[in-house]
């Protein structure tokens, strides 16, 4: 449970739900009074909602096609004037390893007594074996009902593409920015050092022409990108349909130390951000409320309700981890091995920070009441207005 004092009361972050407390259900002291403790309490968020579906991310091939500076697969940095830093093994999901994957869907689905999916198309680049995907995602369907997401650069999500792969479960896809054009080339880059701004947009627009799939747009930011952002945002708004579109922005986490251009993560920071999200509202993106839950793939141990694996079936607890020697914690075929605690990684634990942890915590608590703040006054507005 999170709890964070806002303007209009103190918001509870709950596995369950999100809640808004008034200042009327605490003391001078903050507590909460007796009533707040009941109507705490009756909202039910203390307790995690029930899983409805089976939570699967699947690696379709371990290389990429871009060469991210500060990409958490990396192994180091690449050499003077090249563009290529080395990555973890290159694996390709081929026909017999989907065949053993939906065994092991099969199994998983009778054991934690659930019967639909959600599977996340997961990379590398996914789309450098988009037969993979589309195989893959055949496969699983003949188990349950399935919906599937894709993290995907964009540079191969061509119309054709989104068409396939939405026609056999695809809704949303992934896409990440860093910044406006020159920002964004000079970071996310092919492996042979080409900008990829024009293309993603490109393939963006055209995907949204072609398909009914959610676009699911992540602005990577660094402190250079921080001004940009309100900038970025018109740009994207008069370019693509902003009410098929999602949109989050995150700091650049600086995996293994590889990249320098991090974020303060300041009180000013926190500002520039809320005004961004700001803009992004005014424009018609959908922002989505922080809340409190569990990841399904990481939150609970040992696949009761999720599971990671990668392209050779073997299992890992978390994207952030995938391929990284030592954090393997079993297989598809064997199941779950016996694993040092630590071995269980969760989100965002692998990000090399340039700040203190309680530095961290306050930057997250102040953007993440900013925005529950944000977002609530602007549906009150909209209900006045109506």
């Amino acid at each position: 449970m999170r709890v964070i004092e806002g303007k209009s009361g103190v918001w509870y972050l709950g596995p369950g739900a999100t809640l808004l407390l008034p200042s009327r259900f605490h003391d001078t002291a903050g507590a909460l009074t007796a009533d707040g403790r009941a109507e705490l309490a009756r909202s039910g968020i203390e307790q995690p909602k029930p899983a409805r579906r089976y939570n699967l991310t699947v690696v379709t091939s371990t290389a990429c096609n871009l060469g991210c500076p500060y990409c958490f697969q990396n192994t180091g940095a690449a050499a003077p004037g090249r563009f290529d830093p080395p990555r973890i093994p290159r694996q390709v999901l081929d026909g017999p390893m989907i065949d053993r994957i939906a065994d092991f869907t099969r199994a998983r689905l009778h054991t934690a007594g659930l019967n639909r999916l959600f599977v996340l198309l997961f990379g590398g680049e996914p789309l450098l074996n988009r037969r993979g995907c589309r195989e893959l995602l055949v496969r699983l369907g003949e188990l349950a009902p399935l919906t599937a997401s894709m993290v995907s650069n964009g540079v191969l999500l061509t119309a054709r593409a989104a068409r396939q792969l939405e026609e056999v479960g695809l809704r949303s896809v992934q896409i990440t920015l860093d910044g406006p054009r020159d920002l964004h080339d000079s970071t996310r880059f092919t492996r042979s050092g080409r900008g990829t701004f024009d293309k993603v947009l490109d393939n963006c627009a055209a995907a949204q022409q072609a398909t009914d799939l959610t676009l699911s747009l992540r602005l990577n930011t660094t402190a250079d990108g921080l001004p940009l952002l309100d900038g970025l945002i018109d740009s994207l708004a008069d370019r693509l349909d902003p009410a098929r579109c999602t949109l989050d922005i995150a700091p650049v986490l600086n995996y293994a130390g590889m990249f320098d251009s991090v974020m303060d993560r300041s009180g000013e920071d926190v500002r520039t951000l809320l005004s961004a999200y700001g803009t992004a509202l005014d424009r018609g993106f959908v922002v989505g409320m922080p809340g409190g839950g569990s990841c399904g793939f990481c939150g609970e141990r040992d696949g009761e309700t999720g599971a990671v694996i990668n392209a050779d079936g073997t299992l890992y607890s978390c994207w952030e981890t995938i391929g990284k020697p030592g954090y393997e914690v079993g297989s598809i075929d064997d199941g779950y091995h016996a694993y040092p605690a630590e071995r269980w990684v969760s989100c965002g634990e692998f990000a090399v920070s340039e700040t203190t942890a309680a530095q961290s915590q306050a930057f997250d608590d102040a953007l993440t009441v900013g925005l529950l703040e944000l977002i609530r006054d602007r549906r009150r507005s909209a209900v006045t207005v109506s």
